[in-house]
């Protein structure tokens, strides 16, 4: 089962940071260095300087040792402050996509690492070296800056009523607007009885790895690591806990795709690759890029892939034949898995024709990823990639289904959006040494 618990979270002081929006900050790998030279320059206390500090920049295998003394300095001076009683804290987000407004609800709490272990599933594979970084980090920080995106599922939405009904009425102690449009809202419930209406929901339910992979092994290493020293816990807020965020699937959550760049592909031919696609796919000529997003809408179901290389070979929609679903390296793994574009375009695609198997992805040599479109259309026509794989988005549902089977799809199969803001809440540990 997932323990989650109430904790005692350190906060900025308005009074002293001033404008909250300023000091925020998108996660870590979601941070471009145009980014990270921005919140730089919006104040002397965004969050970037502990969670992305410029010492990466110079020295890309950093222990971040001004991170780390730039948080207990901030601590130390009050520009964060312990809160004083143990709280959740309601997390709401308010977002328009597609035209329309939404409301994701989820809370912030601590989650139990050693105990909790056999309710977490994860969904995607990770790699060395982003959790090697984002264990130098913790190492030096002893706490936690940022958050993990945590799924779970309840159809009786019972964590979301009682939370609703705790925060209706009050003005948000937390209130922020992302450079996306995002708002975020923050609340803290401290009612004894609320807290454990919400612990009892919540032990029940396993919890899948939405967003953060990395960061929770990185957390279940540092667990082990602290404990092989004889290190000991000294309150709630410890090495044995790690803050996360919860989300009820049921209550909707929005995925968006991330697509595939290819680059530094000795002797790459598109139209050669066209050609060879043919065995699997129906491949169809698009005038323009609005004709090739029409033709990939409502194409979940269907495997409709986009493809695109420059003026090498333009636009074509590549639509899956239901005879390819049994073919090559898909056969290896089960239904659910084989019904995943992600997976499709990975195995029939990457591994099949252009030879991008498993450790090439891990080693990150060939592969760029790419959130939006357009911009994915203006890389190539930059020459800086040579071609790119557009997708539909990946259902929460069906993550959930590929992970309770034990299986880890691609990398990047999923992309939660909006997300989760850091610098919102910190976590400071308390270790005996």
């Amino acid at each position: 089962m997932a323990l989650v618990y109430p904790f005692h979270a350190y906060r900025y002081d308005p009074g002293v940071v001033g404008d909250l929006d300023r000091v925020v900050a998108q996660p870590y790998d979601k941070t471009t260095p145009e980014m990270q030279d921005r919140y730089y320059q919006d104040s002397p206390y965004n969050v970037v300087r502990i969670t992305l500090n410029l010492e990466k920049r110079s020295d890309p295998e950093t222990t971040y040792p001004d991170a780390g003394a730039t948080f207990r300095r901030w601590i130390e001076e009050g520009v964060l402050v312990e809160d004083s009683q143990p709280a959740f804290y309601p997390y709401y987000q308010e977002y328009a996509i597609d035209g329309h407004t939404r409301l994701q609800r989820g809370f912030i709490a601590l989650l139990d690492l050693g105990q909790s272990q056999s309710a977490i599933i994860p969904h995607e594979h990770t790699l060395a070296a982003p959790k090697q970084d984002r264990l130098n980090l913790m190492r030096s920080l002893e706490g936690n800056e940022d958050l993990i995106y945590m799924l779970y599922a309840d159809e009786a939405r019972t964590v979301d009523r009682v939370m609703d009904a705790a925060v209706s009425g009050r003005r948000p102690e937390i209130e922020v607007t992302d450079e996306y449009g995002a708002v975020h809202r923050l609340w803290a419930i401290t009612d004894p009885r609320v807290l454990d209406t919400i612990r009892t929901a919540m032990s029940a339910r396993d919890l899948f790895i939405a967003d953060g992979h990395h960061r929770f092994e990185t957390s279940v290493n540092f667990m082990k690591e602290c404990a092989a020293k004889g290190w000991r816990p000294e309150g709630m807020e410890s090495f044995d806990k790690r803050m996360v965020t919860c989300f009820n699937s049921a209550s909707g959550v929005t995925i968006l795709a991330t697509h595939r760049l290819l680059r530094d592909l000795d002797g790459f031919d598109p139209r050669s690759l066209l050609q060879r696609l043919e065995e699997h796919f129906t491949v169809e000529p698009a005038a323009s890029a609005t004709e090739l997003w029409e033709g990939m809408r409502g194409g979940q179901n269907d495997h409709i892939f986009g493809f695109y290389a420059g003026s090498m070979a333009g636009f074509h929609l590549l639509r899956m034949k239901p005879s390819a679903m049994d073919t090559g390296a898909l056969r290896r793994h089960p239904e659910a898995f084989r019904d995943l574009d992600v997976s499709i375009l990975h195995s029939l695609v990457l591994e099949q024709h252009l030879g991008i198997d498993e450790r090439k992805l891990a080693a990150q040599s060939h592969i760029d990823y790419e959130r939006c479109r357009d911009e994915a259309v203006r890389k190539i026509d930059a020459g800086g990639h040579q071609a790119a794989f557009f997708l539909n988005p990946t259902s929460a549902a069906a993550m959930q289904r590929i992970a309770s089977l034990g299986e880890r799809m691609p990398q990047k199969s999923t992309d939660f959006y909006p997300k989760l803001l850091t610098g919102l809440l910190f976590m400071k540990m308390k270790i005996g040494k």
